[in-house]
């Protein structure tokens, strides 16, 4: 006669495994966070707001923006006599905020936190400016940022831990 106790256990390793297995993906919990997504959108926010600060920079306008970034600014001064060569490393800015919204919003913490970086270090040339309107656009943009980033670290460390072997 087999003991009636030893079913549960070892009916409850396969479950175990098979909960694992349909475990979300970083990337399926993202995507199913709207906070994780509305703070991931905000690098692209980022991104095109300082793509318009960008283009009447270079149509020679005066205005600017106080949501763009800094950076972008720095690099048309620096780069005044070669336009083109400023232009080009203002996409590669561009590019890099669309790029950790794309890869925030797929589930990388990493994204978030790079991101989140590079934009307080950005604040760091308006603060030391005394540019007080666009440090305050920043601090508001980093909460929301960080407000997402939070959300998913809660969500990825709530998730059950992998189970070797389960299916990958």
């Amino acid at each position: 006669m087999t003991d009636p106790t030893a079913t549960p256990a070892v009916a409850a390793a396969p479950a175990s495994i098979a909960a694992a297995a349909v475990a979300p993906t970083p990337r399926a919990l993202a995507e199913s966070m709207p906070l994780v997504q509305a703070g991931a959108r905000w690098f692209w926010w980022i991104a095109g707001l300082s793509a318009v600060n960008v283009g009447m920079q270079h149509s020679g306008s005066d205005t600017h923006f106080v949501v763009g970034l800094g950076i972008t600014g720095v690099v048309d001064a620096v780069f005044s006599g070669l336009p083109v060569a400023g232009l080009v490393l203002d996409a590669l800015v561009l590019a890099f905020f669309f790029a950790m919204g794309l890869v925030a919003q797929r589930g990388s913490l990493r994204a978030f936190y790079i991101g989140g970086g590079v934009y307080a270090l950005d604040a760091l040339l308006y603060l030391a400016a005394a540019d007080w309107l666009p440090v305050g656009f920043h601090v508001l943009v980093l909460f929301f940022v960080g407000k997402g980033a939070l959300a998913l670290r809660e969500a990825l460390r709530a998730q059950p831990p992998a189970v070797p072997g389960a299916a990958a």
